[in-house]
């Protein structure tokens, strides 16, 4: 099983089942020179104007932590182990965007 197949479970498993479908692979058969293609729906407007219609930013560096983590898994190094704590850093002050968001009422608006 491929790297990007084993992050996409491992994706799956973290998120609520509604960002599933917003992502992608092909050419996931573990066939030598044959490259998957992962695929990204992106959210085209806050969600409290236009509803659910693709996946959030956060969500794709959630993908690629779930990819870095299968790869250190197999070939587990002190900098696969720092890229995969930069992502959580990052995951985690645009977490904090988001609850500072909600707290000023303009969470799923586009206002500043």
């Amino acid at each position: 099983m491929r790297h990007v197949e084993i992050a996409s479970l491992k994706f799956a498993n973290e998120t609520p089942p509604f960002v599933a479908p917003f992502l992608n692979i092909e050419n996931i058969a573990d066939e030598k020179g044959v490259a998957p293609v992962v695929k990204f729906t992106i959210q085209s407007d806050p969600i409290g104007e236009v509803g659910i219609n693709g996946m959030q930013a956060t969500d794709m560096l959630l993908y690629v932590k779930c990819l870095f983590q299968s790869l250190n898994d197999a070939f587990p190094c002190r900098e696969n182990s720092l890229t995969i704590t930069k992502i959580e850093e990052a995951i985690h002050w645009q977490d904090a965007r988001t609850r500072d968001r909600e707290m000023r009422k303009v969470e799923g608006q586009n206002k500043a």
